[in-house]
């Protein structure tokens, strides 16, 4: 794929092209946050992008988490760019925090306590204009394959053992 080309529509004049901080060993382009959002915990927010995208023939994307992201508790909730799509990129992620208590004291003057109250943290998680928020990885479409609907199918050493059944 060397003379491959990601091929962009920015469809907002603030928008940002797709970049690649270290070509060649990154696996995907960074995509941008259009503008500022507020992600409250739990909540599922679609996040605009302003661009629009054409890769190669026959490859579509795959979006994921950055690692800086999910260091705040920022978690990308999923989906995949069709190849034949052409209209916006936006980007389903969600907080994953959850609020805490802590205790706040209420001394007087000489220090004796008055009473406690607990306090709500806040988790919620503000992004700006700019931010990096996903990587977008290419992925060719191997959807071409016919379908057949078999009675059986090989057996294998695995079988149907599922979840966990590598082990941890």
């Amino acid at each position: 794929m060397t003379d491959a080309v990601l091929r962009v529509k920015l469809l907002e004049p603030e928008a940002k092209a797709p970049t690649v901080a270290h070509p060649g060993s990154d696996l995907g382009f960074d995509l941008y946050a259009l503008e500022d959002v507020v992600l409250e915990p739990g909540v599922m927010t679609r996040v605009r992008t302003g661009i629009a995208v054409e890769g190669p023939e026959g490859y579509g994307f795959v979006l994921g988490d950055r690692s800086s992201m999910a260091a705040r508790g920022v978690t990308y909730a999923g989906g995949r760019i069709d190849a034949g799509y052409r209209g916006e990129i936006l980007v389903c992620l969600v907080n994953v925090n959850q609020p805490g208590y802590t205790v706040a004291e209420d001394r007087d003057a000489s220090g004796a306590l008055r009473g406690v109250t607990l306090v709500k943290s806040d988790v919620t998680v503000h992004l700006h204009k700019g931010d990096k928020i996903v990587q977008m990885t290419p992925l060719r479409a191997s959807t071409q394959w016919p379908v057949a609907v078999v009675e059986s199918l090989a057996e294998t050493r695995r079988g149907e053992r599922g979840f966990g059944s590598s082990g941890r």
